[in-house]
């Protein structure tokens, strides 16, 4: 709980300055270019994923093995072999993006988002160095050093950006050097940190191999993800040209939906993601020692709690989304597209955390399957109203894609553990309540129409999430006595079952 509490503190911090500069991004280069923007970045997190994602996992698992063994040679050639394979892949992965820059340009709507990626590439050499010592800290359990890294991350580039735009150089080329420049600083701070720490390089003899053979699957199953993202990237606006719009107006409707308004989504679940980061540790030693019962508690409590928390704030996002839109970007189409999604927080909420688990129970190559499943709902989905194409049909493709691959990822974690299905109970009445919130979040919302607008989205949001809440406790599915150890989870589950 104090990790989880530490880890979301900073990570408030880290999102609200993120939630501040993409609102002065957006403001400052406008829907079109951060359309052109977000197709370059998609493809950008591609790369990164390809050629860090598995090293920090496996570095961090390590680690933790020889920390308790009392071995720090041997996590000191971890950190060196993960530091060679990482540099190694992130040059290789930069030099074939350069050497097919030409058909990989014909792909994007624009080519302005080629000319912004190689800004870009940078930050994955400077990634690739970062990954091994960010493994060994999370290894060592020290997530509040991490997550100050990451604030110090965002402030560095919010900075470097807002001077550079002062200046008056190209805004897009600064926004991609600035992201490059901000993956510097976080090597720079990783590596101070280690060696602070009394960590050394010493002989990766042994350990390349081995760390290849273990990160190459996991990469392969999270790098699923960023690939999907650049299709979508790269698919969406080509399927809006071809159905008659200008390469700007596709650039616009894709930066406005999925730019800015569905990363608004990601805001208000923080606190599931530092969850999730602080249970892969917990929960992979506990099924590992064979606790089941342990592992079982942390997996039916941990998605209870997802729900719970993103369901708060759907009545907002859903009844306040146009004037939320209106606010943060002075974009009406963003905030529509905010309004329609708003159901999205929920799915998006549980395959969050049911992802993190699989990964913790050594199911990543189930995780993946899942996740190819889902997608090719989503893009069949695209494929059937391919002709009638709107921006709506892709929020219901990937609602679609989300409810089916936490299904199916939830199916897994039952087979694995035996966990029981009662989390469904709050899930159903959750999402029932949400309608009589987000009727009430309205209804406030237009009774203060003279007031400020910022006042008045407050004040009506704070409504909203409030009624949620207490809903929640009438119905069972928050019970305060458990949060503050008052009341025996066992007796207390029992009734809620009863009451449900």
């Amino acid at each position: 709980m104090k990790a989880v509490l530490s880890v979301t503190f900073f990570t408030v911090i880290d999102r609200v300055l993120g939630f501040i500069f993409k609102i002065y991004l957006s403001r400052e280069l406008g829907a079109v270019n951060m359309g052109v923007y977000q197709v370059a970045l998609s493809i950008f997190f591609l790369l990164l994923t390809a050629t860090t994602s598995g090293i920090p996992l496996i570095v961090s698992k390590l680690t933790a093995k020889y920390e308790l063994e009392r071995n720090p040679r041997e996590s000191h050639s971890v950190v060196s072999a993960a530091l060679i394979v990482g540099l190694g892949s992130a040059v290789l992965v930069c030099g074939a993006t350069v050497l097919l820059r030409a058909p990989i340009g014909k792909l994007m709507a624009s080519p302005e988002s080629m000319v912004i990626l190689f800004f870009m590439l940078p930050g994955v050499v400077f990634s690739g160095v970062y990954a091994a010592f960010r493994g060994n800290l999370w290894g060592k359990q020290k997530y509040t050093v991490m997550s100050v890294i990451e604030v110090i991350e965002q402030s560095a580039r919010i900075l470097l950006t807002v001077i550079l735009f002062l200046i008056g150089l190209d805004k897009l080329k600064v926004t991609a050097v600035s992201l490059s420049a901000s993956c510097a600083v976080t090597a720079v701070c990783c590596i101070a940190c280690y060696f602070s720490g009394k960590g050394k390089m010493a002989s990766p003899k042994g350990k390349i191999v081995p760390l290849i053979a273990s990160s190459v699957p996991i990469t392969f199953v999270r790098a699923s993800s960023s690939i999907v993202n650049s299709v979508i990237a790269l698919v969406v606006p080509m399927i809006l040209v071809g159905m008659g719009h200008t390469n700007e107006q596709a650039m616009y409707i894709f930066g406005s939906s999925i730019g800015m308004a569905l990363p608004l989504l990601y805001i208000p679940i923080t606190v599931v993601g530092s969850l999730a980061y602080v249970m892969i540790p917990t929960l992979s030693s506990a099924y590992s020692s064979g606790n089941m019962d342990s592992a079982r508690r942390q997996i039916e409590t941990a998605i209870k709690f997802s729900v719970v928390v993103a369901a708060m704030f759907v009545p907002a996002f859903w009844a306040l989304g146009k004037p939320i839109g209106q606010f943060v970007y002075d974009n009406a189409d963003a905030g529509r597209f905010l309004s329609y999604s708003a159901w999205l927080l929920v799915p998006i909420s549980v395959e969050n955390i049911a992802s993190s688990m699989l990964n913790s129970l050594d199911l990543e190559k189930r995780g993946f399957f899942n996740y190819m499943i889902g997608s090719a709902v989503l893009f069949g989905l695209i494929a059937a109203f391919c002709k009638n194409f709107s921006i709506e049909i892709l929020s219901l493709g990937l609602g679609a894609s989300l409810c089916v691959s936490s299904a199916l990822d939830i199916l897994s974690i039952r087979k694995r553990t035996g966990i029981k299905l009662g989390f469904i109970t709050h899930i159903v009445v959750s999402s029932m309540l949400i309608i009589p919130a987000a009727f009430l979040t309205k209804t406030v919302f237009s009774l203060c129409g003279p007031m400020p607008l910022l006042f008045s989205i407050a004040l009506a949001g704070i409504v909203g999430c409030v009624f949620m809440f207490v809903l929640s406790m009438v119905f069972g599915i928050i019970d305060l006595g458990i949060v503050f150890g008052r009341k025996n989870p066992k007796k207390a589950l029992k009734s809620v079952a009863k009451n449900a």
